[in-house]
């Protein structure tokens, strides 16, 4: 092959392949671009409109907030109570993408309904007692609205390969999408 068909054909396609590679962000970039948006948000929540709504779609008593700029939701606060635990996540938006989401569960020692009265008509000497909730927290990054990194709490990883990384991505976007649901059609 002639050196310059070669420079012709080799160099374009290199360009592409460099392109391609140095497009997709790294994990570590996606997670200080959400912190980083995230941050930001959190500054202007009291810029945006924001509506509450009860979560009607869930088992647990509970409530949605949204935020909004414009039309556009930044925002999303689910509150869950349960006699076990209780759970607050938080739903983190870019440009309508779906960039992070925070979820932070209070673990209960005991039921709430579980009281010293019942606990001593029972013989036990443990009952339920919110200075005892343990707080468990698990952070989602995501990047083009796919899921990039899954923290559990204790700041393990949950490898990207796995199905439960994989149903989870899924189960955010459940959840996700109900939550945009209940927010435009309630009242």
């Amino acid at each position: 092959m002639k050196p310059y068909l070669m420079t012709k054909y080799f160099l374009p396609i290199l360009l592409l392949i460099v392109c391609i590679f140095s497009c997709k962000k790294k994990p570590e970039d996606v997670v200080k671009d959400a912190n980083k948006n995230c941050e930001k948000i959190n500054k202007q929540l009291k810029d945006y409109t924001s509506k509450q709504v009860d979560d009607l779609g869930s088992r647990a008593a509970g409530s949605i907030t949204g935020y909004y700029r414009e039309q556009e939701v930044r925002k999303i606060i689910s509150e869950h109570y349960t006699d076990t635990n209780r759970v607050f996540d938080e739903y983190y938006f870019d440009d309508g993408m779906l960039i992070f989401v925070l979820e932070q569960n209070f673990i209960y020692n005991r039921p709430r309904s579980y009281t010293e009265e019942k606990a001593r008509a029972n013989n036990d000497s443990v009952w339920y007692d919110d200075k005892k909730s343990t707080l468990e927290i698990s952070r989602f990054y995501l990047n083009k609205n796919r899921l990039v990194k899954w923290i559990l709490p204790g700041n393990k990883e949950v490898t990207p390969a796995t199905a439960a990384f994989i149903d989870k991505e899924s189960a955010i976007w459940a959840e996700t999408v109900l939550l945009i649901k209940e927010l435009k059609e309630q009242p």
